[in-house]
């Protein structure tokens, strides 16, 4: 096994993933958003 890193990386990295990681909640949100108003437009 690999030994786990004490000290955090990079801030820039931290970031990045932390900006990615929002935006791919907003996204999922979105998607979810308009599945469903898709589906109650139609009924």
């Amino acid at each position: 096994m690999a030994p786990i890193p004490t000290e955090p990386g990079p801030l820039w990295r931290r970031l990045a993933w932390l900006a990615a990681i929002w935006l791919g909640s907003v996204l999922a949100l979105g998607v979810v958003a308009f599945v469903l108003r898709t589906w109650l437009k139609a009924g």
